[in-house]
């Protein structure tokens, strides 16, 4: 009888020791994925706050605001020699790069929606992603 009470406590202890270390190799993989998601984060809000850095820089000289061609033109000399994507419209934005611009009737900026910043830092719902143009809260370029 002694015998059995032994040979079942150390199949429970074996299992129980089986657990704690998927428990532990659990946590560490979701420990490394998270901060491997927060870098990516953080880069792409780096990016982002340079890519708003160098449009003031070329643009807030100027008291008027830039024109949708004066963004384009800008953006294919700063983009050429970093072979990134067309500058695209959706959602009433034009996005150059990182950043979203807001243009009016006119074509003149009205203000830019730094959108990795908005989403990070705001955690806005999934409709407020999907319709940036209307839920992403402008910012001033100057």
């Amino acid at each position: 009888m002694r015998i059995r009470w032994t040979v079942i406590a150390l199949v429970l202890s074996l299992a129980l020791n089986v657990g704690l270390v998927g428990l532990i190799v659990y946590q560490t993989i979701d420990s490394a994925h998270l901060q491997s998601d927060q870098g990516s984060t953080w880069r792409y809000i780096t990016a982002e706050r340079l890519q708003l850095q160098a449009m003031r820089g070329q643009f807030c000289g100027n008291s008027s605001s830039p024109t949708r061609q004066e963004l384009l033109a800008w953006e294919s000399e700063s983009r050429a020699a970093e072979r990134l994507g067309e500058p695209y419209d959706k959602d009433g934005l034009l996005w150059l790069r990182d950043v979203g611009v807001k243009l009016d009737d006119g074509d003149r900026l009205v203000g830019v929606c730094p959108y990795m910043t908005w989403q990070a830092l705001d955690n806005p719902s999934a409709d407020a992603l999907d319709n940036a143009g209307a839920s992403c809260p402008l910012e001033p370029l100057c």
